[in-house]
């Protein structure tokens, strides 16, 4: 089951590749981080949780920057 997880997160990535917007690639990779997260933390995998919190820090970083007044 924490196989298939790991899956989804890789399609989530993936997918974010072929998107065009920049908001919803951002959208969709941030989602994708969120899984491998949670796949790090089942797996106890360090690097894989530390990477993906990091994404998740920077594209948090831009939706801040770039919200709407």
């Amino acid at each position: 089951m924490i196989d298939i997880l790991g899956w989804i997160a890789t399609a989530f990535v993936l997918i974010s590749f072929t998107i065009q917007d920049l908001r919803r690639l951002r959208i969709v990779n941030l989602s994708g981080s969120l899984l491998w997260i949670v796949y790090g933390f089942l797996k106890q995998d360090n690097p894989v949780i530390f990477v993906n919190i990091s994404i998740v820090l920077i594209h948090s970083y831009w939706f801040i920057k770039n919200r709407k007044s």
